[in-house]
């Protein structure tokens, strides 16, 4: 399913089969592979960034300036004191989509950095993990609010296809009406 042309990366931008709606892929939880553990982590860093940069990229696709909460953080706690008081914001905010992109973008690029940043705590043969608890905390919330992110972008995505699917199918009816109506106007004219 991957656009990739390479396939070397497992995170991706797809349609719905069926709905036709773009959405991004559910971030992988299984390591990536490679040959030493500075690889892997170095393939995480870059499935992080793609991640967030397709979520942000779709979100200022849809457009739009309705404002809705998020909804997919509604039920969301994570161990991190400061990304958790984020998340409590964010419950309170109403988000147009581009808005809602920029903070995915802000999230995902913090979880990004926190990741790259701690190469030197990795631990040996878990590479995705790190020695010191506290950042660990602080990077597993930052993932965990950046999924949420993609999520409610997603979720919005299939909201925005439906929508306008409802709209051309209502423009249809209505021009095959207004052609029965001309019709109906001539058949009583030309009598």
């Amino acid at each position: 399913m991957s656009v990739s042309a390479f396939s070397i990366n497992r995170v991706f931008r797809f349609n719905d089969a069926n709905t036709g709606a773009a959405q991004i892929s559910a971030f992988p939880e299984q390591a990536p592979q490679g040959e030493n553990d500075l690889e892997i982590r170095i393939k995480h860093f870059t499935e992080i960034e793609n991640f967030g940069f397709l979520g942000f990229v779709l979100a200022h696709e849809l457009g739009g300036r309705k404002q809705q909460k998020v909804r997919a953080l509604s039920t969301l706690n994570v161990e991190d004191a400061e990304v958790q008081g984020l998340i409590v914001n964010l419950r309170q905010a109403a988000l147009s989509n581009e808005t809602l992109g920029d903070e995915l973008l802000d999230v995902d690029i913090n979880w990004e950095h926190f990741v790259a940043s701690t190469n030197d705590k990795l631990i040996p043969g878990d590479p995705l993990k790190v020695s010191d608890a506290q950042l660990q905390k602080k990077i597993d919330a930052l993932d965990e609010l950046s999924e949420a992110l993609v999520g409610e972008i997603n979720q919005r995505s299939q909201e925005h296809t439906a929508r306008r699917k409802r709209i051309e199918r209502l423009a249809r009816i209505i021009v095959i009406v207004a052609v029965v109506a001309v019709l109906m106007v001539w058949a009583l004219v030309v009598r």
